[in-house]
Protein backbone atom coordinates (compact mmCIF):
# COMPACT_ATOMS: atom_id res chain seq x y z
CA UNK A 1 0.00 0.00 0.00
CA UNK A 2 1.30 3.33 -0.88
CA UNK A 3 1.47 5.61 2.08
CA UNK A 4 0.47 9.65 1.75
CA UNK A 5 3.86 10.61 2.59
CA UNK A 6 5.12 9.62 -1.41
CA UNK A 7 2.19 12.19 -2.17
CA UNK A 8 4.48 15.13 -2.98
CA UNK A 9 2.01 17.24 -4.52
CA UNK A 10 -1.91 17.93 -4.49
CA UNK A 11 -2.11 17.29 -8.23
CA UNK A 12 -0.52 13.65 -7.86
CA UNK A 13 -3.09 12.86 -4.82
CA UNK A 14 -6.34 13.91 -6.51
CA UNK A 15 -5.10 12.02 -9.86
CA UNK A 16 -4.74 8.84 -7.84
CA UNK A 17 -8.62 9.07 -5.99
CA UNK A 18 -10.47 10.59 -8.91
CA UNK A 19 -8.66 9.75 -12.11
CA UNK A 20 -8.87 7.32 -14.66
CA UNK A 21 -5.89 6.89 -17.50
CA UNK A 22 -8.52 7.33 -19.77
CA UNK A 23 -9.20 10.92 -19.05
CA UNK A 24 -5.69 12.29 -18.94
CA UNK A 25 -4.10 14.80 -22.13
CA UNK A 26 -3.38 13.11 -25.51
CA UNK A 27 0.34 14.47 -24.93
CA UNK A 28 0.66 12.44 -21.48
CA UNK A 29 2.33 9.44 -22.44
CA UNK A 30 5.90 11.18 -23.29
CA UNK A 31 7.99 9.45 -20.74
CA UNK A 32 5.73 6.34 -20.03
CA UNK A 33 8.45 4.43 -22.38
CA UNK A 34 10.66 5.18 -20.04
CA UNK A 35 8.23 4.09 -16.84
CA UNK A 36 7.52 1.39 -17.96
CA UNK A 37 11.50 0.19 -18.91
CA UNK A 38 12.59 0.99 -15.46
CA UNK A 39 9.17 -0.51 -13.39
CA UNK A 40 10.75 -3.80 -12.54
CA UNK A 41 14.02 -2.05 -12.10
CA UNK A 42 16.01 -1.95 -8.27
CA UNK A 43 15.88 1.80 -6.83
CA UNK A 44 19.40 1.70 -6.90
CA UNK A 45 19.53 0.61 -10.58
CA UNK A 46 17.40 3.62 -11.56
CA UNK A 47 18.67 6.52 -9.54
CA UNK A 48 21.86 6.00 -11.01
CA UNK A 49 20.12 5.90 -14.24
CA UNK A 50 18.78 9.60 -13.32
CA UNK A 51 22.64 10.50 -11.84
CA UNK A 52 23.75 9.43 -16.03
CA UNK A 53 21.04 11.21 -17.14
CA UNK A 54 21.62 14.60 -15.18
CA UNK A 55 25.42 14.19 -15.91
CA UNK A 56 24.49 14.47 -19.73
CA UNK A 57 22.11 17.50 -19.25
CA UNK A 58 18.92 15.83 -19.61
CA UNK A 59 17.20 17.26 -16.46
CA UNK A 60 13.98 16.26 -17.32
CA UNK A 61 14.60 13.04 -17.63
CA UNK A 62 16.49 12.59 -14.89
CA UNK A 63 13.60 14.14 -12.71
CA UNK A 64 11.29 11.27 -14.08
CA UNK A 65 13.38 8.69 -12.22
CA UNK A 66 14.25 9.95 -9.37
CA UNK A 67 10.44 10.28 -8.67
CA UNK A 68 9.82 6.85 -9.99
CA UNK A 69 11.97 5.82 -6.65
CA UNK A 70 10.43 8.47 -4.73
CA UNK A 71 6.61 7.06 -5.42
CA UNK A 72 8.09 3.72 -3.79
CA UNK A 73 9.09 4.54 -0.25
CA UNK A 74 6.62 3.80 2.37
CA UNK A 75 6.11 2.87 5.99
CA UNK A 76 7.40 -0.66 6.03
CA UNK A 77 10.29 -0.71 3.51
CA UNK A 78 13.73 -2.20 4.34
CA UNK A 79 16.35 0.63 5.58
CA UNK A 80 18.58 -0.27 2.50
CA UNK A 81 15.23 0.84 -0.02
CA UNK A 82 14.95 3.68 2.42
CA UNK A 83 18.02 5.08 1.98
CA UNK A 84 17.79 4.96 -1.76
CA UNK A 85 14.10 6.76 -1.57
CA UNK A 86 15.33 9.07 0.97
CA UNK A 87 18.66 10.28 -1.71
CA UNK A 88 16.00 10.34 -4.78
CA UNK A 89 14.08 12.70 -2.82
CA UNK A 90 17.17 14.94 -2.32
CA UNK A 91 17.98 14.59 -5.85
CA UNK A 92 15.00 15.91 -7.15
CA UNK A 93 14.97 18.93 -4.54
CA UNK A 94 18.18 19.59 -5.69
CA UNK A 95 17.19 19.95 -9.70
CA UNK A 96 14.38 21.99 -8.37
CA UNK A 97 16.68 24.49 -6.33
CA UNK A 98 19.27 25.01 -9.06
CA UNK A 99 16.06 25.86 -11.44
CA UNK A 100 15.23 28.49 -8.68
CA UNK A 101 11.71 26.89 -7.62
CA UNK A 102 12.66 27.01 -4.26
CA UNK A 103 8.67 25.99 -2.74
CA UNK A 104 9.03 22.89 -4.79
CA UNK A 105 12.76 22.02 -3.66
CA UNK A 106 11.23 22.58 -0.30
CA UNK A 107 8.54 19.91 -0.63
CA UNK A 108 10.72 17.39 -1.95
CA UNK A 109 13.52 18.22 0.91
CA UNK A 110 10.87 17.69 3.63
CA UNK A 111 8.99 14.37 2.44
CA UNK A 112 12.80 13.09 1.92
CA UNK A 113 13.70 14.25 5.52
CA UNK A 114 10.07 12.39 6.67
CA UNK A 115 11.21 9.20 4.95
CA UNK A 116 14.43 9.48 6.15
CA UNK A 117 13.51 10.12 10.09
CA UNK A 118 11.18 6.93 9.71
CA UNK A 119 13.65 4.27 10.19
CA UNK A 120 16.70 3.49 12.30
CA UNK A 121 19.22 4.26 9.90
CA UNK A 122 19.60 7.89 9.72
CA UNK A 123 22.64 8.43 7.77
CA UNK A 124 22.62 11.42 5.64
CA UNK A 125 20.18 13.04 7.10
CA UNK A 126 22.04 16.11 7.71
CA UNK A 127 22.27 16.70 3.92
CA UNK A 128 18.08 17.38 4.34
CA UNK A 129 18.60 19.96 7.40
CA UNK A 130 21.78 21.89 5.40
CA UNK A 131 19.38 22.15 2.16
CA UNK A 132 16.29 23.27 3.78
CA UNK A 133 18.20 25.80 5.76
CA UNK A 134 19.30 26.68 2.07
CA UNK A 135 16.22 27.66 1.05
CA UNK A 136 15.05 29.37 4.24
CA UNK A 137 18.61 31.64 3.62
CA UNK A 138 16.94 32.43 -0.29
CA UNK A 139 14.09 33.94 1.12
CA UNK A 140 16.15 35.67 3.37
CA UNK A 141 14.66 34.05 6.81
CA UNK A 142 18.44 32.98 8.64
CA UNK A 143 17.44 32.89 11.48
CA UNK A 144 15.09 29.81 10.44
CA UNK A 145 18.11 28.88 8.19
CA UNK A 146 20.67 29.12 11.24
CA UNK A 147 18.41 26.65 13.43
CA UNK A 148 18.12 23.98 10.35
CA UNK A 149 22.04 24.08 9.40
CA UNK A 150 22.90 23.88 13.71
CA UNK A 151 20.05 20.39 13.73
CA UNK A 152 21.91 19.79 10.67
CA UNK A 153 25.53 20.23 12.36
CA UNK A 154 24.46 17.61 15.38
CA UNK A 155 23.69 15.38 12.99
CA UNK A 156 27.31 15.36 11.42
CA UNK A 157 28.68 14.18 14.43
CA UNK A 158 27.01 11.06 14.61
CA UNK A 159 26.73 9.93 10.92
CA UNK A 160 30.77 11.03 10.64
CA UNK A 161 29.52 13.13 7.61
CA UNK A 162 32.37 15.27 7.56
CA UNK A 163 31.93 16.77 4.20
CA UNK A 164 28.25 17.95 5.16
CA UNK A 165 29.92 19.12 8.80
CA UNK A 166 32.44 21.24 6.47
CA UNK A 167 29.44 23.00 4.60
CA UNK A 168 27.51 23.52 7.75
CA UNK A 169 30.22 25.14 9.29
CA UNK A 170 30.48 27.58 6.71
CA UNK A 171 26.96 28.66 6.00
CA UNK A 172 26.64 28.86 9.74
CA UNK A 173 29.74 31.30 9.87
CA UNK A 174 28.72 33.41 7.30
CA UNK A 175 25.43 33.45 8.16
CA UNK A 176 26.39 34.74 11.58
CA UNK A 177 28.58 37.51 9.96
CA UNK A 178 26.11 38.40 7.86
CA UNK A 179 23.53 38.93 11.04
CA UNK A 180 26.32 40.66 13.00
CA UNK A 181 26.52 38.03 15.35
CA UNK A 182 30.51 37.85 15.42
CA UNK A 183 30.96 36.08 18.67
CA UNK A 184 28.83 33.25 17.08
CA UNK A 185 30.42 33.64 13.74
CA UNK A 186 33.69 33.32 15.21
CA UNK A 187 32.66 29.67 17.16
CA UNK A 188 31.98 28.12 13.91
CA UNK A 189 35.00 29.49 12.11
CA UNK A 190 37.42 27.94 14.66
CA UNK A 191 35.69 24.69 14.04
CA UNK A 192 35.53 25.25 10.48
CA UNK A 193 39.33 26.12 10.42
CA UNK A 194 39.83 22.74 12.52
CA UNK A 195 38.19 20.69 9.60
CA UNK A 196 39.47 22.73 6.87
CA UNK A 197 40.31 20.32 4.12
CA UNK A 198 43.39 21.90 2.21
CA UNK A 199 43.43 19.25 -0.42
CA UNK A 200 39.40 20.79 -1.25
CA UNK A 201 40.62 24.06 -2.34
CA UNK A 202 36.99 25.77 -2.82
CA UNK A 203 36.66 24.67 1.22
CA UNK A 204 40.09 26.43 2.22
CA UNK A 205 39.18 29.22 -0.13
CA UNK A 206 35.76 29.69 1.40
CA UNK A 207 37.05 29.06 5.06
CA UNK A 208 39.71 31.46 4.72
CA UNK A 209 37.36 33.98 3.27
CA UNK A 210 35.09 33.89 6.01
CA UNK A 211 37.90 34.56 8.29
CA UNK A 212 38.51 37.65 5.86
CA UNK A 213 34.73 38.64 6.79
CA UNK A 214 35.38 38.44 10.50
CA UNK A 215 38.31 40.55 10.14
CA UNK A 216 36.84 43.02 8.61
CA UNK A 217 33.70 42.85 10.76
CA UNK A 218 36.08 43.69 13.76
CA UNK A 219 37.55 46.94 11.95
CA UNK A 220 40.84 45.32 11.12
CA UNK A 221 40.72 46.04 7.93
CA UNK A 222 44.34 45.64 7.25
CA UNK A 223 44.57 42.29 7.79
CA UNK A 224 41.60 42.01 6.05
CA UNK A 225 43.37 43.16 3.08
CA UNK A 226 46.27 41.01 3.48
CA UNK A 227 43.78 37.90 3.97
CA UNK A 228 41.65 38.90 0.57
CA UNK A 229 45.27 39.88 -1.26
CA UNK A 230 45.83 36.07 -0.39
CA UNK A 231 43.47 34.28 -1.77
CA UNK A 232 42.88 36.41 -4.89
CA UNK A 233 46.06 34.94 -5.95
CA UNK A 234 45.08 31.57 -4.91
CA UNK A 235 41.96 31.33 -6.67
CA UNK A 236 44.00 32.07 -9.78
CA UNK A 237 46.51 30.26 -8.81
CA UNK A 238 44.46 27.15 -7.87
CA UNK A 239 42.37 27.68 -10.97
CA UNK A 240 39.10 28.19 -8.99
CA UNK A 241 36.09 28.98 -10.92
CA UNK A 242 36.06 33.15 -11.15
CA UNK A 243 33.71 33.97 -8.86
CA UNK A 244 36.05 33.09 -6.16
CA UNK A 245 39.05 35.84 -7.61
CA UNK A 246 35.70 38.46 -8.11
CA UNK A 247 34.60 37.56 -4.63
CA UNK A 248 38.28 38.41 -3.25
CA UNK A 249 38.60 41.51 -5.00
CA UNK A 250 34.66 43.03 -3.61
CA UNK A 251 35.60 42.71 -0.51
CA UNK A 252 39.35 43.87 -1.42
CA UNK A 253 37.36 47.16 -2.57
CA UNK A 254 35.07 47.26 0.25
CA UNK A 255 37.74 47.22 3.04
CA UNK A 256 39.61 49.87 1.57
CA UNK A 257 37.09 52.21 1.06
CA UNK A 258 36.12 51.67 4.84
CA UNK A 259 39.56 52.05 6.08
CA UNK A 260 39.22 55.40 3.56
CA UNK A 261 41.99 54.78 1.19
CA UNK A 262 40.05 55.92 -2.16
CA UNK A 263 43.42 54.59 -4.69
CA UNK A 264 42.74 51.40 -3.91
CA UNK A 265 39.18 51.08 -3.55
CA UNK A 266 39.01 52.52 -7.19
CA UNK A 267 42.19 49.99 -8.18
CA UNK A 268 40.31 46.93 -7.00
CA UNK A 269 36.64 48.30 -8.34
CA UNK A 270 38.28 48.39 -11.36
CA UNK A 271 39.53 44.80 -11.41
CA UNK A 272 36.09 43.07 -9.88
CA UNK A 273 34.51 44.81 -12.82
CA UNK A 274 37.13 43.76 -15.18
CA UNK A 275 36.99 40.26 -13.66
CA UNK A 276 33.02 40.22 -13.39
CA UNK A 277 32.36 41.49 -17.14
CA UNK A 278 35.02 39.18 -18.81
CA UNK A 279 33.57 35.93 -17.49
CA UNK A 280 30.09 37.13 -17.96
CA UNK A 281 29.13 36.88 -14.45
CA UNK A 282 25.86 39.17 -14.38
CA UNK A 283 24.49 38.86 -10.85
CA UNK A 284 28.41 40.33 -9.56
CA UNK A 285 28.48 43.04 -12.60
CA UNK A 286 25.71 44.93 -11.26
CA UNK A 287 26.20 44.75 -7.25
CA UNK A 288 30.03 46.24 -8.49
CA UNK A 289 27.77 48.68 -10.49
CA UNK A 290 25.89 49.31 -8.10
CA UNK A 291 28.52 50.14 -5.46
CA UNK A 292 30.95 52.03 -7.99
CA UNK A 293 27.79 54.40 -8.38
CA UNK A 294 27.91 54.81 -5.07
CA UNK A 295 31.70 55.50 -4.13
CA UNK A 296 31.95 57.84 -7.01
CA UNK A 297 29.21 59.89 -5.16
CA UNK A 298 30.95 60.10 -2.10
CA UNK A 299 34.56 61.01 -3.81
CA UNK A 300 32.07 64.23 -5.19
CA UNK A 301 32.21 62.77 -8.43
CA UNK A 302 29.10 63.35 -10.01
CA UNK A 303 30.30 62.48 -13.36
CA UNK A 304 30.85 58.97 -13.01
CA UNK A 305 28.66 57.85 -10.54
CA UNK A 306 25.57 59.18 -12.63
CA UNK A 307 27.71 57.06 -15.43
CA UNK A 308 27.80 54.09 -13.47
CA UNK A 309 23.93 54.53 -12.31
CA UNK A 310 23.21 54.31 -15.75
CA UNK A 311 25.31 51.40 -16.61
CA UNK A 312 23.69 49.57 -12.82
CA UNK A 313 19.51 50.75 -14.25
CA UNK A 314 20.41 49.05 -18.15
CA UNK A 315 22.05 45.85 -16.77
CA UNK A 316 19.35 45.32 -14.25
CA UNK A 317 16.60 45.64 -16.82
CA UNK A 318 18.55 43.01 -18.94
CA UNK A 319 18.80 40.72 -15.62
CA UNK A 320 15.00 40.85 -15.13
CA UNK A 321 14.15 40.19 -18.12
CA UNK A 322 15.91 36.81 -18.54
CA UNK A 323 14.50 36.07 -15.18
CA UNK A 324 11.40 36.47 -16.31
CA UNK A 325 12.20 34.04 -19.41
CA UNK A 326 13.58 31.71 -16.95
CA UNK A 327 10.52 31.62 -14.93
CA UNK A 328 8.93 30.79 -17.79
CA UNK A 329 10.96 27.73 -18.50
CA UNK A 330 10.40 26.97 -14.86
CA UNK A 331 7.01 26.69 -15.13
CA UNK A 332 7.11 24.92 -18.06
CA UNK A 333 9.36 22.29 -16.56
CA UNK A 334 6.90 22.05 -13.16
CA UNK A 335 4.04 21.17 -15.64
CA UNK A 336 5.88 18.07 -17.52
CA UNK A 337 6.65 16.78 -13.88
CA UNK A 338 3.00 17.14 -12.80
CA UNK A 339 2.15 15.41 -15.91
CA UNK A 340 4.57 13.04 -15.07
CA UNK A 341 3.93 12.12 -11.46
CA UNK A 342 0.09 11.82 -12.24
CA UNK A 343 1.37 9.36 -14.89
CA UNK A 344 3.42 7.81 -12.55
CA UNK A 345 0.95 7.27 -10.36
CA UNK A 346 -1.88 6.20 -12.56
CA UNK A 347 0.22 3.37 -13.88
CA UNK A 348 0.58 2.12 -10.37
CA UNK A 349 -3.09 2.61 -10.26
CA UNK A 350 -3.50 0.77 -13.17
CA UNK A 351 -1.20 -2.58 -11.56
CA UNK A 352 -3.34 -2.43 -8.74
CA UNK A 353 -6.73 -2.49 -10.57
CA UNK A 354 -5.10 -5.79 -12.64
CA UNK A 355 -4.08 -7.72 -9.63
CA UNK A 356 -7.31 -6.80 -7.79
CA UNK A 357 -8.58 -8.47 -11.23
CA UNK A 358 -7.03 -11.20 -11.09
CA UNK A 359 -8.16 -11.88 -7.08
CA UNK A 360 -11.94 -10.92 -8.29
CA UNK A 361 -11.17 -13.88 -11.62
CA UNK A 362 -9.96 -16.49 -8.82
CA UNK A 363 -12.75 -15.59 -5.76
CA UNK A 364 -15.33 -16.23 -8.93
CA UNK A 365 -13.76 -19.55 -9.55
CA UNK A 366 -14.70 -20.86 -6.35
CA UNK A 367 -18.40 -19.66 -6.39
CA UNK A 368 -19.62 -23.00 -7.88
CA UNK A 369 -18.12 -25.32 -4.94
CA UNK A 370 -20.43 -23.64 -1.88
CA UNK A 371 -22.99 -21.45 -1.18
CA UNK A 372 -21.67 -20.20 1.78
CA UNK A 373 -18.20 -19.23 -0.07
CA UNK A 374 -20.42 -17.12 -2.45
CA UNK A 375 -21.90 -15.17 1.05
CA UNK A 376 -17.98 -15.48 2.41
CA UNK A 377 -17.12 -13.55 -0.55
CA UNK A 378 -19.53 -11.25 -0.84
CA UNK A 379 -18.83 -10.35 2.95
CA UNK A 380 -15.32 -9.61 1.89
CA UNK A 381 -15.68 -7.83 -1.05
CA UNK A 382 -17.98 -5.81 0.88
CA UNK A 383 -15.32 -4.99 3.77
CA UNK A 384 -12.87 -4.06 1.52
CA UNK A 385 -15.44 -1.81 -0.12
CA UNK A 386 -15.79 0.03 2.92
CA UNK A 387 -12.22 0.06 3.93
CA UNK A 388 -11.52 1.79 0.65
CA UNK A 389 -14.27 4.48 0.97
CA UNK A 390 -12.81 4.88 4.51
CA UNK A 391 -9.46 5.20 2.89
CA UNK A 392 -10.68 7.75 0.62
CA UNK A 393 -12.46 9.75 3.06
CA UNK A 394 -9.10 10.20 5.18
CA UNK A 395 -7.05 10.92 2.27
CA UNK A 396 -9.62 13.53 1.10
CA UNK A 397 -9.51 14.88 4.82
CA UNK A 398 -5.70 14.95 4.85
CA UNK A 399 -5.57 16.49 1.34
CA UNK A 400 -7.85 19.48 2.63
CA UNK A 401 -5.95 19.88 6.20
CA UNK A 402 -2.86 19.88 3.79
CA UNK A 403 -3.89 22.46 1.63
CA UNK A 404 -5.43 25.08 4.57
CA UNK A 405 -1.77 24.61 6.19
CA UNK A 406 0.08 24.91 2.20
CA UNK A 407 -2.22 28.28 1.85
CA UNK A 408 -1.54 29.52 5.02
CA UNK A 409 2.14 28.93 4.83
CA UNK A 410 1.98 30.27 1.38
CA UNK A 411 0.34 33.95 1.78
CA UNK A 412 3.33 34.25 4.63
CA UNK A 413 6.20 34.08 2.19
CA UNK A 414 3.93 35.90 -0.31
CA UNK A 415 3.43 38.62 1.95
CA UNK A 416 7.34 38.72 2.69
CA UNK A 417 8.03 38.66 -0.69
CA UNK A 418 5.67 41.39 -1.73
CA UNK A 419 7.19 43.69 1.48
CA UNK A 420 10.87 42.40 -0.40
CA UNK A 421 9.82 43.27 -3.96
CA UNK A 422 8.86 46.60 -2.86
CA UNK A 423 11.86 47.48 -0.56
CA UNK A 424 13.93 46.42 -3.78
CA UNK A 425 11.71 48.33 -6.31
CA UNK A 426 11.84 51.68 -3.76
CA UNK A 427 15.35 51.25 -4.15
CA UNK A 428 15.73 50.90 -7.52
CA UNK A 429 13.27 53.84 -8.13
CA UNK A 430 15.49 55.91 -5.88
CA UNK A 431 18.31 55.48 -7.86
CA UNK A 432 16.77 56.48 -10.84
CA UNK A 433 14.58 60.06 -9.55
CA UNK A 434 16.56 63.24 -10.31
CA UNK A 435 15.42 66.09 -7.95
CA UNK A 436 12.72 67.01 -10.28
CA UNK A 437 10.62 63.99 -10.74
CA UNK A 438 9.34 63.31 -6.78
CA UNK A 439 6.49 65.35 -7.31
CA UNK A 440 4.73 62.98 -9.92
CA UNK A 441 4.86 59.75 -8.68
CA UNK A 442 2.24 60.78 -5.66
CA UNK A 443 -0.09 62.20 -8.58
CA UNK A 444 0.10 58.78 -10.38
CA UNK A 445 -0.65 57.05 -7.28
CA UNK A 446 -3.62 58.80 -6.87
CA UNK A 447 -4.91 57.99 -10.17
CA UNK A 448 -4.51 54.09 -9.12
CA UNK A 449 -7.38 52.69 -10.25
CA UNK A 450 -9.62 55.96 -12.44
CA UNK A 451 -8.30 55.52 -15.62
CA UNK A 452 -10.44 53.72 -18.11
CA UNK A 453 -8.91 50.49 -18.55
CA UNK A 454 -6.34 48.61 -16.37
CA UNK A 455 -3.10 48.04 -16.86
CA UNK A 456 -1.27 45.09 -15.94
CA UNK A 457 0.38 46.75 -12.80
CA UNK A 458 -2.43 47.99 -11.71
CA UNK A 459 -4.08 44.92 -11.98
CA UNK A 460 -1.43 43.54 -9.99
CA UNK A 461 -2.39 45.98 -7.11
CA UNK A 462 -5.98 45.79 -7.27
CA UNK A 463 -4.95 41.47 -7.22
CA UNK A 464 -3.05 41.72 -4.06
CA UNK A 465 -5.52 44.65 -2.77
CA UNK A 466 -8.55 42.22 -3.38
CA UNK A 467 -6.10 39.06 -1.91
CA UNK A 468 -5.65 41.52 1.11
CA UNK A 469 -9.22 41.68 2.11
CA UNK A 470 -9.88 38.14 1.80
CA UNK A 471 -7.05 37.14 3.95
CA UNK A 472 -6.86 39.58 6.66
CA UNK A 473 -10.40 39.85 7.48
CA UNK A 474 -13.50 38.68 7.35
CA UNK A 475 -15.88 40.35 5.65
CA UNK A 476 -16.91 37.33 3.62
CA UNK A 477 -18.52 36.02 6.22
CA UNK A 478 -21.64 38.06 5.93
CA UNK A 479 -24.01 36.74 4.48
CA UNK A 480 -25.33 39.85 2.10
CA UNK A 481 -20.98 39.95 1.28
CA UNK A 482 -21.43 41.27 -2.67
CA UNK A 483 -19.05 42.09 -5.98
CA UNK A 484 -20.05 45.66 -4.89
CA UNK A 485 -19.16 45.92 -1.10
CA UNK A 486 -15.52 43.97 -2.08
CA UNK A 487 -14.99 46.43 -4.89
CA UNK A 488 -15.52 49.54 -2.49
CA UNK A 489 -12.72 48.16 0.25
CA UNK A 490 -10.29 47.75 -2.11
CA UNK A 491 -11.07 51.23 -3.37
CA UNK A 492 -12.64 50.20 -6.84
CA UNK A 493 -15.47 49.34 -9.04
CA UNK A 494 -17.39 45.66 -9.44
CA UNK A 495 -16.32 45.75 -13.13
CA UNK A 496 -12.85 46.19 -12.47
CA UNK A 497 -12.77 44.21 -9.25
CA UNK A 498 -14.66 40.69 -11.14
CA UNK A 499 -12.23 41.29 -14.29
CA UNK A 500 -8.71 41.23 -11.97
CA UNK A 501 -10.63 38.02 -9.76
CA UNK A 502 -11.69 35.89 -13.16
CA UNK A 503 -8.22 37.09 -14.91
CA UNK A 504 -6.10 36.09 -12.20
CA UNK A 505 -7.94 33.57 -10.46
CA UNK A 506 -9.60 32.23 -13.59
CA UNK A 507 -13.26 32.11 -11.81
CA UNK A 508 -16.14 33.87 -10.74
CA UNK A 509 -16.44 36.32 -7.72
CA UNK A 510 -19.24 33.71 -5.88
CA UNK A 511 -16.93 30.59 -6.57
CA UNK A 512 -14.11 32.68 -5.41
CA UNK A 513 -15.43 33.82 -1.61
CA UNK A 514 -17.58 30.29 -1.55
CA UNK A 515 -13.42 28.87 -1.35
CA UNK A 516 -12.64 31.06 1.22
CA UNK A 517 -15.87 30.80 3.26
CA UNK A 518 -15.60 26.32 2.85
CA UNK A 519 -11.56 27.15 4.16
CA UNK A 520 -12.88 28.88 6.76
CA UNK A 521 -15.64 26.26 7.72
CA UNK A 522 -12.86 23.54 8.12
CA UNK A 523 -10.55 25.42 10.51
CA UNK A 524 -13.73 26.63 12.42
CA UNK A 525 -15.04 22.54 11.96
CA UNK A 526 -12.00 21.07 13.40
CA UNK A 527 -11.64 23.60 16.22
CA UNK A 528 -11.63 22.24 19.85
CA UNK A 529 -12.07 26.07 21.11
CA UNK A 530 -14.48 28.65 20.64
CA UNK A 531 -16.39 26.46 17.91
CA UNK A 532 -16.24 23.47 19.66
CA UNK A 533 -20.03 23.51 20.74
CA UNK A 534 -21.30 24.81 17.65
CA UNK A 535 -23.87 22.80 15.21
CA UNK A 536 -22.65 22.27 11.63
CA UNK A 537 -25.60 24.06 10.41
CA UNK A 538 -24.01 26.84 12.85
CA UNK A 539 -21.04 26.71 11.76
CA UNK A 540 -22.23 27.47 7.69
CA UNK A 541 -24.25 30.58 9.26
CA UNK A 542 -21.00 32.12 10.78
CA UNK A 543 -19.25 32.04 7.46
CA UNK A 544 -21.78 33.69 5.53
CA UNK A 545 -24.72 30.71 4.38
CA UNK A 546 -28.15 31.26 5.43
CA UNK A 547 -29.13 28.16 3.47
CA UNK A 548 -28.20 24.96 5.18
CA UNK A 549 -28.93 22.87 1.99
CA UNK A 550 -26.28 25.54 0.12
CA UNK A 551 -23.69 24.72 2.52
CA UNK A 552 -23.75 21.61 2.29
CA UNK A 553 -23.73 21.23 -1.18
CA UNK A 554 -20.48 23.61 -1.65
CA UNK A 555 -18.89 22.39 0.85
CA UNK A 556 -19.30 18.70 -0.30
CA UNK A 557 -17.88 20.29 -3.61
CA UNK A 558 -15.36 21.74 -2.77
CA UNK A 559 -14.13 19.23 -0.48
CA UNK A 560 -15.39 16.17 -0.90
CA UNK A 561 -16.64 14.98 2.63
CA UNK A 562 -20.01 16.48 4.02
CA UNK A 563 -19.39 19.18 6.97
CA UNK A 564 -20.60 16.49 9.67
CA UNK A 565 -18.15 13.46 8.08
CA UNK A 566 -15.43 16.32 8.14
CA UNK A 567 -15.81 17.48 12.02
CA UNK A 568 -16.36 14.00 12.24
CA UNK A 569 -12.88 13.12 11.49
CA UNK A 570 -11.43 16.67 12.69
CA UNK A 571 -12.29 14.95 16.32
CA UNK A 572 -10.89 11.72 15.60
CA UNK A 573 -7.78 12.80 14.22
CA UNK A 574 -7.05 15.56 16.93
Amino acid sequence: MISYTCRRTVVAVVCVLFCALSALPADYGKYTGLINKVAKLPSESIVRMGDASLEKGRGEEAMVLYMVVCERADDVMPERERRVCSSAYLKAGDIYYGRGDYTRALEFYVSGLKVCEGGSDKYGIARFYKNIGNVYCQFQDYEKGADYFKTGYEHCKADRDVDTERKLLTNLTAIYIYLGKAAEARKYQRESVRLKDDGDKVNRFIVDFNGGLITAAEGRYGDAVAVFHRLAAYAVASKLPPQYECYAYQELYKAFRKAGMPDSTLFYLSKCEHTAKVHGMSHMFVEVLKDASEIYEGMGRRAESLEYKDMFLAMSDSIFNLRKFDAVKNVQFQYEMEKTDKEISGLRLQQERSRQTIVYQRTAMAFGFAAMLVVTAFLVILYRQNRKLNSSYAGLYALNRDFISRHEAMNKRHADDVERIARLEAEAEELRRTPGQAADGGAKEERKYKSSNLNDEQQQALAEAIAGVMENSEEFCSDDFSLDRLATLVGSNSKYVSQVINGTYHKNFSNYVNEYRVRLACKRLADDGAYANLTVKAVGESVGYKSHATFVNIFKKTTGLTPSLYQKMARSNS
